[in-house]
């Protein structure tokens, strides 16, 4: 089998990888490697879902391979200002830590 091909044969392969991260780390092995080779993933979080937040879905971690080739303009149109707002959400939240870091570290 390469890139989703099966001589001879028509349709496609589909899989769903479900893996569990240790404290939500997606750098370590198996969670880069399943990343690299799916067209995308759905990261579902602890802290989200013990807040009542369901699907627990953590949508700056989730993306799709696919995206904007499946989506209409209106789609995308929304969608990219959803994505900014949640970046400059989580920008806001993480600058409370600025004063904390040193000069080089928050610069860069």
């Amino acid at each position: 089998m390469t890139e989703g091909k099966v001589k001879g044969k028509t349709g496609s392969l589909t899989a769903m990888p479900v893996i569990e991260t240790q404290a939500g780390d997606v750098s370590a092995f198996v969670p880069t490697n399943v990343i690299s080779i799916t067209d995308g993933q759905i990261f579902l979080e602890t802290s989200l879902f013990n807040s009542g937040l369901r699907p627990a879905i953590n949508a700056g971690l989730s993306v799709s391979r696919v995206g904007g080739a499946a989506q209409t303009k209106l789609i995308k149109k929304l969608g990219g200002g959803i994505r900014l707002a949640l970046a400059q959400y989580r920008n806001l939240l993480l600058s409370q830590f600025a004063s904390d870091l040193d000069d080089q570290t928050e610069n860069n």
